[in-house]
């Protein structure tokens, strides 16, 4: 299970839409009152013979919601889906605006690179 589809299915338990970056701003439909979008960096960790013996992962989660949501709780709920499906333990910064909540994630995740990945 690739990064996407392990953030996909760990998220997407709470029943609330789950994308990648930017992709459901995109379709130009209306936005849902709760969802989850996340980002990610990737770059090589324990190189030998000028190639990656693994892939390190630098992860944003977003989650977006109303503001008289609960988003402390679901920030908690989420920070534990995150570590059970194998992620860092979270950090959590509070970016709320006038137009609702917004709390980012942060966490890491390393898989082990491939040959297409060298």
């Amino acid at each position: 299970m690739n990064v996407n589809e392990r953030l996909t299915a760990a998220l997407g338990a709470f029943g609330d839409p789950v994308w990648f970056g930017e992709a459901m701003r995109e379709t130009g439909g209306p936005m849902p009152e709760r969802y989850y979008a996340f980002n990610y960096t990737t770059f090589g960790a324990a190189h030998r013979d000028n190639a990656p013996g693994y892939l390190r992962h630098l992860i944003q989660v977003h989650f977006f919601c109303p503001l008289n949501y609960d988003s402390v709780s679901r920030a908690r709920q989420t920070r534990r889906a995150l570590i059970k499906a194998g992620f860092t333990y979270p950090s959590t910064v509070n970016a709320t605006d006038g137009c609702g909540r917004h709390t980012v994630l942060e966490c890491e995740f390393i898989e082990e690179a491939d040959d297409a990945d060298a």
